[in-house]
């Protein structure tokens, strides 16, 4: 905590910090919640070691590296979420923050909001401070990818297209890979189909007839062919004693089937 020599270097300590966190507008038209937040986070600003006050009136710049920082807009802050929670009933704990190359220059916005019920902005940006105290623990992904963004944002671009077109490679293999999977399951569904046709016609074949195709067929080439051989094979072979032609298949062509 830092230290002063007197109560009254205290109290004007208080006060430039007050005044450069909150316009004299601003302040008239916050809610009350608001205003009583404010006596907080001036509090934690005064103690403060990350967070200095600026760039800007109503700005806040936390230290995050020796070349990063991030800046919260307190006064826009507080504005937005007068306008949204108050006038538009909706819960919104979006802080206005960058992060910014403190030695290029570069600066991007970065999406920070708190979560859970509806609380006055400015007791957010006592949360940001406290966050920033502590070093950013547990920092998001949306964080750490605007850092290296405003670090190089030529290096950025390029890795980020190569990302795109990786996507885009992957989103067309996945189609194409359901398409064949499609296809290999309609062909199996139309192979199947051209079996049972086959089998039916051959079991409505008389004898000679159906010695002549098992005669004049070659060896089995493919699923149908094999199919077909098997079937003209069990039928031709000799029933058992009191059975026809052909009864022994009902028994026998399951067994068939499963090879």
């Amino acid at each position: 905590m830092k230290k002063f020599d007197s109560a009254e270097d205290l109290k004007a300590e208080w006060k430039r910090i007050d005044r450069a966190l909150i316009t004299p507008d601003l302040l008239v038209s916050m809610p009350q919640p608001e205003c009583k937040g404010l006596t907080l986070l001036t509090d934690v600003m005064i103690n403060a070691t990350v967070c200095n006050l600026g760039p800007r009136i109503g700005q806040i710049t936390a230290t995050y590296s020796d070349d990063i920082e991030i800046q919260l807009d307190v006064a826009e802050t507080i504005e937005r979420r007068i306008n949204i929670v108050c006038k538009e009933g909706r819960i919104d704990r979006h802080l206005e923050t960058w992060v910014r190359n403190s030695k290029t220059g570069v600066k991007t916005k970065i999406c920070i909001t708190g979560s859970g019920i509806a609380v006055p902005a400015i007791d957010d940006c006592v949360s940001f401070v406290l966050w920033a105290e502590t070093g950013f623990l547990n920092s998001p992904f949306s964080l750490e990818d605007k850092i290296l963004y405003v670090r190089d944002p030529e290096l950025y671009e390029r890795k980020q297209e190569k990302a795109r077109e990786e996507f885009e490679r992957e989103k067309r293999i996945k189609h194409m890979r359901r398409e064949l999977d499609l296809e290999l399951k309609l062909a199996s569904t139309k192979a199947l189909l051209n079996i049972e046709l086959e089998r039916r016609r051959v079991r409505k074949l008389g004898w000679r007839a159906l010695m002549a195709e098992h005669e004049s067929t070659g060896p089995p080439t493919d699923a149908i062919s094999d199919a077909l051989y098997h079937l003209r094979t069990t039928l031709l072979s000799m029933p058992a004693p009191g059975h026809t032609i052909g009864h022994t298949l009902e028994r026998r062509e399951p067994k068939e089937d499963s090879k």
